[in-house]
Protein backbone atom coordinates (compact mmCIF):
# COMPACT_ATOMS: atom_id res chain seq x y z
CA UNK A 1 0.00 0.00 0.00
CA UNK A 2 0.94 3.47 -0.52
CA UNK A 3 0.00 6.20 1.57
CA UNK A 4 -1.56 9.59 -0.51
CA UNK A 5 -2.85 12.64 1.04
CA UNK A 6 -4.73 15.26 -0.96
CA UNK A 7 -3.81 18.87 1.05
CA UNK A 8 -6.88 20.99 0.65
CA UNK A 9 -5.12 24.84 1.70
CA UNK A 10 -6.57 27.65 1.78
CA UNK A 11 -4.02 30.58 0.28
CA UNK A 12 -4.12 33.62 2.28
CA UNK A 13 -5.44 35.69 -1.11
CA UNK A 14 -3.53 39.20 0.37
CA UNK A 15 -0.40 37.33 1.90
CA UNK A 16 2.79 36.96 -0.03
CA UNK A 17 4.14 33.96 -1.49
CA UNK A 18 6.55 33.26 0.99
CA UNK A 19 4.07 33.35 3.61
CA UNK A 20 1.74 31.03 1.93
CA UNK A 21 5.09 28.47 1.24
CA UNK A 22 6.00 29.55 5.00
CA UNK A 23 2.36 28.15 6.01
CA UNK A 24 2.06 25.46 3.66
CA UNK A 25 5.25 24.33 4.83
CA UNK A 26 3.62 24.40 8.22
CA UNK A 27 1.13 22.01 6.79
CA UNK A 28 3.22 19.87 5.63
CA UNK A 29 5.24 18.77 8.53
CA UNK A 30 1.80 18.73 10.42
CA UNK A 31 -0.61 16.81 8.61
CA UNK A 32 1.88 14.41 5.54
CA UNK A 33 4.90 13.43 7.39
CA UNK A 34 3.55 9.58 7.19
CA UNK A 35 2.70 9.77 3.72
CA UNK A 36 4.42 8.73 0.71
CA UNK A 37 2.72 11.38 -1.83
CA UNK A 38 1.16 14.40 -1.16
CA UNK A 39 -0.72 16.79 -3.54
CA UNK A 40 -1.34 20.42 -2.84
CA UNK A 41 -3.80 22.74 -4.89
CA UNK A 42 -3.87 24.84 -7.98
CA UNK A 43 -2.30 28.43 -6.86
CA UNK A 44 -1.66 27.28 -3.84
CA UNK A 45 1.17 30.02 -3.30
CA UNK A 46 -0.80 33.10 -4.56
CA UNK A 47 -4.83 34.12 -5.02
CA UNK A 48 -6.34 33.54 -8.09
CA UNK A 49 -4.91 36.07 -10.29
CA UNK A 50 -6.10 35.38 -13.43
CA UNK A 51 -9.67 36.81 -12.45
CA UNK A 52 -7.67 40.28 -14.05
CA UNK A 53 -5.51 41.17 -16.65
CA UNK A 54 -2.50 42.40 -14.27
CA UNK A 55 1.14 43.04 -16.07
CA UNK A 56 2.44 43.04 -12.14
CA UNK A 57 0.91 39.51 -11.64
CA UNK A 58 3.07 38.16 -13.62
CA UNK A 59 5.97 38.94 -10.57
CA UNK A 60 4.29 35.72 -9.20
CA UNK A 61 6.05 33.27 -12.27
CA UNK A 62 8.61 31.29 -10.61
CA UNK A 63 11.71 29.05 -12.07
CA UNK A 64 12.20 25.29 -11.17
CA UNK A 65 15.47 26.72 -9.36
CA UNK A 66 13.58 29.78 -7.42
CA UNK A 67 13.24 29.87 -3.47
CA UNK A 68 9.79 29.20 -3.46
CA UNK A 69 10.20 25.56 -4.94
CA UNK A 70 13.45 25.58 -3.26
CA UNK A 71 11.74 25.66 0.35
CA UNK A 72 8.97 22.71 -0.43
CA UNK A 73 12.14 20.47 -1.94
CA UNK A 74 13.42 20.31 1.34
CA UNK A 75 10.58 19.95 3.28
CA UNK A 76 9.90 17.20 1.11
CA UNK A 77 12.85 15.87 1.77
CA UNK A 78 12.86 16.64 5.29
CA UNK A 79 9.70 14.37 6.20
CA UNK A 80 10.56 11.95 3.28
CA UNK A 81 6.91 12.85 1.57
CA UNK A 82 7.08 13.09 -2.33
CA UNK A 83 5.14 16.23 -3.67
CA UNK A 84 2.96 17.25 -6.59
CA UNK A 85 3.93 20.80 -6.24
CA UNK A 86 1.70 23.41 -8.50
CA UNK A 87 3.59 26.60 -9.67
CA UNK A 88 3.13 29.55 -12.22
CA UNK A 89 6.19 28.55 -14.35
CA UNK A 90 8.25 31.25 -15.75
CA UNK A 91 9.51 28.44 -18.51
CA UNK A 92 11.28 31.06 -20.53
CA UNK A 93 13.00 34.36 -19.48
CA UNK A 94 10.77 37.31 -21.05
CA UNK A 95 8.80 34.99 -23.09
CA UNK A 96 6.54 31.40 -22.14
CA UNK A 97 4.93 31.02 -19.01
CA UNK A 98 3.47 27.86 -17.62
CA UNK A 99 0.44 26.69 -15.31
CA UNK A 100 2.88 24.16 -13.90
CA UNK A 101 2.50 20.84 -11.76
CA UNK A 102 6.17 20.36 -10.52
CA UNK A 103 6.66 15.99 -9.25
CA UNK A 104 8.95 16.06 -6.42
CA UNK A 105 10.68 12.95 -4.79
CA UNK A 106 10.99 11.95 -1.39
CA UNK A 107 14.73 12.55 -1.93
CA UNK A 108 13.52 16.55 -2.54
CA UNK A 109 14.78 16.00 -6.05
CA UNK A 110 12.29 17.23 -9.21
CA UNK A 111 12.28 14.11 -11.44
CA UNK A 112 9.92 16.10 -13.83
CA UNK A 113 6.64 18.06 -14.46
CA UNK A 114 3.34 18.95 -15.81
CA UNK A 115 2.06 22.03 -17.60
CA UNK A 116 -1.64 22.73 -18.07
CA UNK A 117 -2.80 21.74 -21.94
CA UNK A 118 -5.92 24.09 -21.35
CA UNK A 119 -5.50 27.48 -19.89
CA UNK A 120 -9.05 27.81 -18.81
CA UNK A 121 -10.85 31.56 -20.66
CA UNK A 122 -14.01 33.20 -20.07
CA UNK A 123 -15.42 36.59 -18.33
CA UNK A 124 -13.55 36.79 -14.91
CA UNK A 125 -11.05 34.40 -15.89
CA UNK A 126 -8.00 35.68 -17.93
CA UNK A 127 -5.97 32.15 -18.34
CA UNK A 128 -4.52 32.66 -21.34
CA UNK A 129 -3.53 36.11 -20.49
CA UNK A 130 -0.83 34.31 -18.52
CA UNK A 131 -0.33 31.09 -19.81
CA UNK A 132 1.14 29.41 -22.84
CA UNK A 133 -0.77 25.92 -23.18
CA UNK A 134 1.22 23.08 -21.81
CA UNK A 135 3.75 22.30 -24.41
CA UNK A 136 4.73 18.08 -22.50
CA UNK A 137 2.24 16.24 -23.28
CA UNK A 138 0.16 14.23 -20.76
CA UNK A 139 3.47 12.22 -19.53
CA UNK A 140 3.54 9.69 -16.39
CA UNK A 141 6.26 9.97 -13.80
CA UNK A 142 7.54 7.29 -10.90
CA UNK A 143 7.46 8.51 -7.68
CA UNK A 144 6.80 7.01 -4.17
CA UNK A 145 6.09 3.62 -6.09
CA UNK A 146 3.53 5.14 -8.29
CA UNK A 147 3.10 5.51 -11.72
CA UNK A 148 1.99 8.84 -11.72
CA UNK A 149 -0.38 11.35 -13.83
CA UNK A 150 -1.20 15.09 -13.51
CA UNK A 151 -3.55 17.14 -15.09
CA UNK A 152 -4.75 20.69 -13.78
CA UNK A 153 -8.30 21.97 -13.17
CA UNK A 154 -9.72 22.46 -16.07
CA UNK A 155 -8.11 19.88 -18.14
CA UNK A 156 -10.30 17.50 -16.33
CA UNK A 157 -13.35 17.76 -18.46
CA UNK A 158 -10.65 17.17 -21.20
CA UNK A 159 -10.85 12.80 -21.27
CA UNK A 160 -8.25 12.05 -23.51
CA UNK A 161 -5.77 13.23 -21.17
CA UNK A 162 -6.38 10.97 -18.15
CA UNK A 163 -6.78 7.81 -21.27
CA UNK A 164 -3.44 8.69 -22.21
CA UNK A 165 -2.10 8.26 -18.65
CA UNK A 166 -3.39 5.22 -18.25
CA UNK A 167 -2.33 3.85 -20.90
CA UNK A 168 0.72 4.79 -20.54
CA UNK A 169 0.23 3.04 -16.98
CA UNK A 170 -0.76 5.63 -14.23
CA UNK A 171 -2.01 3.77 -11.37
CA UNK A 172 -3.31 7.70 -10.11
CA UNK A 173 -3.73 10.61 -11.32
CA UNK A 174 -3.82 13.82 -9.66
CA UNK A 175 -6.15 16.65 -10.10
CA UNK A 176 -4.87 19.64 -8.23
CA UNK A 177 -7.62 22.34 -8.77
CA UNK A 178 -8.37 25.97 -7.82
CA UNK A 179 -12.39 26.11 -8.44
CA UNK A 180 -14.89 28.21 -7.07
CA UNK A 181 -18.13 27.03 -5.81
CA UNK A 182 -21.33 26.99 -7.88
CA UNK A 183 -24.39 25.45 -6.93
CA UNK A 184 -24.11 21.56 -7.12
CA UNK A 185 -20.75 22.31 -8.19
CA UNK A 186 -19.38 19.60 -5.57
CA UNK A 187 -21.61 17.16 -7.40
CA UNK A 188 -20.61 17.37 -10.49
CA UNK A 189 -17.07 17.71 -9.26
CA UNK A 190 -17.52 13.68 -7.77
CA UNK A 191 -19.10 12.45 -10.49
CA UNK A 192 -16.64 13.27 -12.97
CA UNK A 193 -13.54 11.93 -11.19
CA UNK A 194 -15.08 9.38 -10.42
CA UNK A 195 -15.81 8.87 -13.82
CA UNK A 196 -12.50 9.24 -14.94
CA UNK A 197 -11.16 6.49 -12.37
CA UNK A 198 -13.95 4.13 -13.50
CA UNK A 199 -13.11 4.92 -17.52
CA UNK A 200 -9.52 4.32 -17.03
CA UNK A 201 -9.00 1.95 -13.80
CA UNK A 202 -7.13 4.05 -12.15
CA UNK A 203 -7.10 5.80 -9.22
CA UNK A 204 -8.30 9.52 -8.89
CA UNK A 205 -6.74 12.16 -6.40
CA UNK A 206 -8.70 15.72 -6.67
CA UNK A 207 -7.19 18.34 -5.13
CA UNK A 208 -9.41 21.79 -4.34
CA UNK A 209 -8.28 24.94 -2.83
CA UNK A 210 -10.40 26.18 0.85
CA UNK A 211 -11.41 29.52 1.56
CA UNK A 212 -13.04 32.91 0.27
CA UNK A 213 -11.42 35.36 -1.89
CA UNK A 214 -13.54 38.50 -2.57
CA UNK A 215 -17.26 37.29 -3.44
CA UNK A 216 -15.88 33.60 -4.38
CA UNK A 217 -15.24 30.61 -2.49
CA UNK A 218 -13.65 27.72 -3.29
CA UNK A 219 -15.96 24.67 -2.40
CA UNK A 220 -13.04 22.04 -1.61
CA UNK A 221 -14.14 18.92 -1.61
CA UNK A 222 -10.97 17.35 -2.20
CA UNK A 223 -11.48 13.58 -2.66
CA UNK A 224 -9.74 10.13 -4.25
CA UNK A 225 -11.82 7.51 -5.82
CA UNK A 226 -10.40 4.24 -6.53
CA UNK A 227 -10.08 2.36 -9.90
CA UNK A 228 -14.02 1.05 -9.54
CA UNK A 229 -15.26 4.66 -8.89
CA UNK A 230 -15.35 3.74 -5.12
CA UNK A 231 -15.18 7.44 -3.07
CA UNK A 232 -12.49 6.32 -0.73
CA UNK A 233 -13.08 9.59 1.01
CA UNK A 234 -13.88 13.40 0.59
CA UNK A 235 -13.29 16.06 2.49
CA UNK A 236 -15.90 19.11 3.29
CA UNK A 237 -15.11 23.08 2.18
CA UNK A 238 -12.60 23.83 4.96
CA UNK A 239 -9.27 23.25 5.41
CA UNK A 240 -8.26 19.99 6.21
CA UNK A 241 -6.19 17.01 4.91
CA UNK A 242 -7.74 13.71 3.23
CA UNK A 243 -5.12 10.20 3.54
CA UNK A 244 -5.72 7.14 1.38
CA UNK A 245 -4.11 4.34 0.68
CA UNK A 246 -3.04 3.03 -2.93
CA UNK A 247 -2.52 -0.18 -3.92
CA UNK A 248 -0.96 -0.44 -7.30
CA UNK A 249 -1.81 -4.52 -7.41
CA UNK A 250 -5.79 -3.45 -7.20
CA UNK A 251 -5.47 -1.60 -10.21
CA UNK A 252 -4.19 -3.84 -11.92
CA UNK A 253 -6.71 -6.55 -11.18
CA UNK A 254 -9.46 -4.04 -11.56
CA UNK A 255 -8.02 -3.75 -15.71
CA UNK A 256 -7.63 -7.53 -15.75
CA UNK A 257 -11.58 -7.96 -14.73
CA UNK A 258 -12.70 -4.67 -16.99
CA UNK A 259 -10.42 -4.71 -19.78
CA UNK A 260 -11.51 -0.93 -20.65
CA UNK A 261 -8.17 -0.45 -21.27
CA UNK A 262 -7.26 -3.24 -23.39
CA UNK A 263 -11.26 -2.68 -25.41
CA UNK A 264 -10.09 0.28 -26.69
CA UNK A 265 -9.91 0.37 -30.94
CA UNK A 266 -6.81 1.99 -31.69
CA UNK A 267 -7.15 2.24 -34.59
CA UNK A 268 -9.86 4.68 -34.45
CA UNK A 269 -7.33 6.68 -32.46
CA UNK A 270 -4.32 6.97 -34.72
CA UNK A 271 -3.38 9.94 -32.91
CA UNK A 272 -4.13 9.29 -29.62
CA UNK A 273 -0.37 8.22 -28.36
CA UNK A 274 0.86 11.82 -29.44
CA UNK A 275 -0.34 13.55 -26.87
Amino acid sequence: MVRVATVQFEAGPDATPEANVARASEVLRANVADVDLACLPEYFATPYFPKEQNPEAFDFAVTEESPLVETLCEVAAEIETALILPIFEEGHPGGRYYNTALVVSKAGEIVGKYRKLHPFQRPGYNETYYFSPGDLGAPVFEVAGLTVGVMICYDRHFPEIARVQALRGADIVFVPTCSFGEENRDAVWSAELRAMAVSNSVYVAGVNRAGTEGDSTHFGASMVADPTGEELGRLGPEPDTLVAEVDPSHVSQVRRTTKHLNDIRAELLPDLDRL
